[in-house]
């Protein structure tokens, strides 16, 4: 229901350089993290920038919380959004983390400067040394901190854990996950970071060269994707139910599964013993939905 959505695109469309990204139809659930996965040039960074205003598309609509985004600059609904962009803004670079606050602070009627200074200690920022003698890591996570202290209502992150240290990564995740305590605030995250996904995604959108591969719920597309690994002869096992890929090595035919229940129901029911069974990283997945993605396209034209 369209009310359960925190973002809906619909029928989005955008050029950038050498990239048509869309029509893009995408429905992000309130209440959930979604991470969205690609290769680089996928229009990850373009969607979030759409979701923001700060990039326009040249036909659809996009809306949060059931309010249409508008080319003009609408102040009410930016405050209900933290936004941390892949890279930090080079004009604050003279500022110090504190002024840097006080400045954001202004268009955000709900900012806790009391959450803002905990989180400055905790990640032992210095808050008045300018942002230009910060490290990357320090200004990702001032960044964060930023994003965080109007208590948003949805978190738009685009390579978030970028420059972080694993103790401060595992903060991070932390802190996401007690921001989404109340169950009713939302993050859509943009990231490369597969132990990411797996420690914070409830929804997986994979994309890649501007277009949707498929919107998934994380557990159901890790049940879903598994490699089994039986005797015989690829070619045998061409066309089975829920079958991705068949690939032949030395010892067997590994079976790519897109549908495990699917294929393992087949290989029960015709008595094909599986040597092995594992799941799937990942990165595997999104190579081989491309690489159904572009067969796909090829058998259409």
């Amino acid at each position: 229901m369209e009310e359960n959505n925190v973002i809906t695109l619909q029928d989005i469309v955008k050029t950038r350089e050498n990239i048509k990204i869309g029509p893009l139809n995408i429905h992000i659930p309130q209440g959930c993290v979604t991470a969205i996965v690609g290769t680089n040039g996928s229009g990850k960074t373009t969607l979030l920038s759409m979701c923001m205003g700060f990039v326009h598309p040249e036909q659809g609509s996009i809306t949060i919380f059931q309010e249409k985004v508008q080319p003009e600059y609408d102040a009410a609904l930016k405050a209900r959004i933290g936004f941390v962009g892949e890279h930090p803004n080079p004009d604050d670079s003279d500022l110090t983390a504190d002024q840097l606050a006080s400045f954001t602070a202004q268009w955000y009627p709900k900012w806790d400067w009391q959450f803002y200074q905990h989180y400055m200690a905790k990640y032992e920022i210095p808050p008045k040394q300018k942002l230009s003698k910060l490290s990357k890591g320090m200004r990702r996570k001032l960044d964060l901190i930023i994003a965080m202290s109007p208590q948003p209502e949805l978190l738009l992150l685009d390579e978030p854990s970028s420059g972080l240290d694993p103790l401060s990564w595992r903060m991070m995740i932390e802190d996401m996950h007690r921001y989404l305590q109340d169950g009713q605030r939302s993050i859509v995250i943009a990231t490369h970071i597969i132990e990411e996904v797996k420690r914070l995604a409830d929804y997986i959108l994979f994309m890649n060269k501007g277009q949707v591969l498929q919107m998934v719920e994380k557990d159901a597309m890790f049940d879903a994707w598994k490699e089994f690994l039986v005797d015989g002869d690829a070619a045998d096992y061409d066309r089975i139910p829920g079958l991705a890929k068949a690939i032949q090595e030395r010892y067997g035919v590994r079976l790519i599964a897109k549908d495990a229940a699917q294929l393992e129901a087949f290989l029960q029911e015709n008595d094909i013993p599986t040597l092995q069974t594992k799941g799937l990283e990942l990165d595997d997945i999104l190579a081989y939905l491309i690489e159904l993605n572009n067969e796909g396209r090829a058998t259409n034209r």
